[in-house]
């Protein structure tokens, strides 16, 4: 595969394009090329929206990422790829979104989605998934069962 090597400027320049954490750079560029076929060559593509900080009751509550994570990772049978628990989240939390909620961060990841690993360490923390998971791999434990059976109480 052919590869081509970009500036640190450029790269900076595609960063507002990025729509979620490890996108992968062609991704992007096509989607650039894409809008400028699409319009004849002019590209002016709409930039995501920077995050600034939010006020309450522009986020969905970290909270409430847990119960549709716990339940996501029973119906993989226990564990799942984090991406695909991510993924499979925002279907599932998007009505309940609030506004900031979709922002981009300085990273270049969704807001959302960075919320969503947050929420997991502090599942961690409280033992509802594994601290035990290899990297990349979210599991379940016997007291996230009895929570999401208890309704998160």
């Amino acid at each position: 595969m052919p590869q081509i090597e970009i500036s640190e400027q450029t790269n900076a320049r595609l960063l507002p394009y990025v729509k979620q954490l490890g996108e992968a750079a062609d991704s992007v560029i096509n989607r650039v090329l894409d809008e400028a076929e699409r319009k004849g060559g002019d590209v002016t593509l709409p930039k995501l929206k920077k995050a600034s900080r939010p006020s309450n009751g522009e986020l969905l509550p970290e909270s409430e990422y847990w119960l549709p994570i716990l339940d996501l990772l029973r119906e993989a049978g226990g564990r799942a790829k984090g991406r695909d628990v991510i993924n499979a989240l925002e279907d599932r939390l998007r009505p309940r979104f609030g506004r900031a909620d979709e922002d981009v961060l300085e990273m270049g990841e969704v807001r959302w989605r960075n919320r969503a690993r947050f929420a997991r360490l502090r599942m961690k923390e409280l033992g509802l998934v594994s601290a035990e998971s290899p990297r990349g791999v979210w599991e379940i434990t016997e007291k996230g069962e009895r929570f999401l059976e208890e309704g998160g109480g």
